[in-house]
């Protein structure tokens, strides 16, 4: 049997998400981007400012204002349909759209606002560094995560069953 999370309960999944990826990339903002400094939280974390004018992994850095325009409003489509097809789907498979629209409007939100988007989390070992991301980065992995497990798994069904 499957079972839905509730329209509302997804709405308020979405909103938290955002507000939360917002806060924690005006807190990057105030107190790394200012002044460009790091901040080491571990021997392999560190809090270290960079602007991806790109996609994941910084790809497409030199697509210019078409990349941030084309960038943005495929996020907002992908996130819109999302959001649309969460509703129909099981619990852990709509709660991982969510995840995966929410994380992707929040980075959109950084291309309307600044023209890029602000990645601060910086994993390394020594002089190995996984490329900069943020906490929308991180919702989006999660949500997919979420989702491609249900799918092998069947926790719920799959998105595909009737």
């Amino acid at each position: 049997m499957k079972k839905n999370i509730g329209v509302l309960n997804l709405i308020l999944i979405f909103i938290v998400f955002i507000v939360l990826d917002q806060l924690t990339k005006q807190w990057a903002i105030e107190n790394l981007f200012i002044e460009f400094k790091s901040i080491e939280v571990t021997s392999f974390l560190s809090m270290t400012p960079v602007w991806n004018k790109g996609i994941s992994f910084g790809f497409f850095q030199d697509s210019g204002e078409l990349g941030r325009y084309g960038f943005t409003a495929f996020a907002f489509i992908m996130g819109a349909w999302l959001i649309w097809s969460s509703f129909k789907l099981p619990r852990y498979s709509s709660f991982g759209f969510m995840l995966i629209s929410s994380g992707a409007i929040g980075n959109a939100i950084d291309r309307i606002i600044y023209g890029k988007v602000v990645d601060f989390i910086d994993f390394h070992i020594n002089d190995f560094h996984w490329p900069a991301f943020n906490l929308a980065d991180t919702i989006i992995f999660i949500g997919a995560s979420l989702f491609l497990f249900n799918q092998f798994f069947s926790i719920e069904g799959s998105y595909y069953e009737k």
